[in-house]
């Protein structure tokens, strides 16, 4: 997101698996990450 926001976001951390897995986990239980599809929405609507 800093990308599009013109910021400069140096080094990318890759994610091992054990911690993706635990990324979903957590995601999955309290419903707090949007769908791919809800994130182009939210892109289209404000032109990006």
């Amino acid at each position: 997101m800093l990308a599009f926001a013109g910021e400069e976001i140096g080094e990318v951390y890759i994610l091992t698996p054990k911690e993706e897995a635990a990324l979903a986990e957590a995601g999955a239980a309290g419903g707090e990450f949007a769908t791919e599809e809800e994130v182009r929405a939210v892109w289209a609507k404000h032109g990006l």
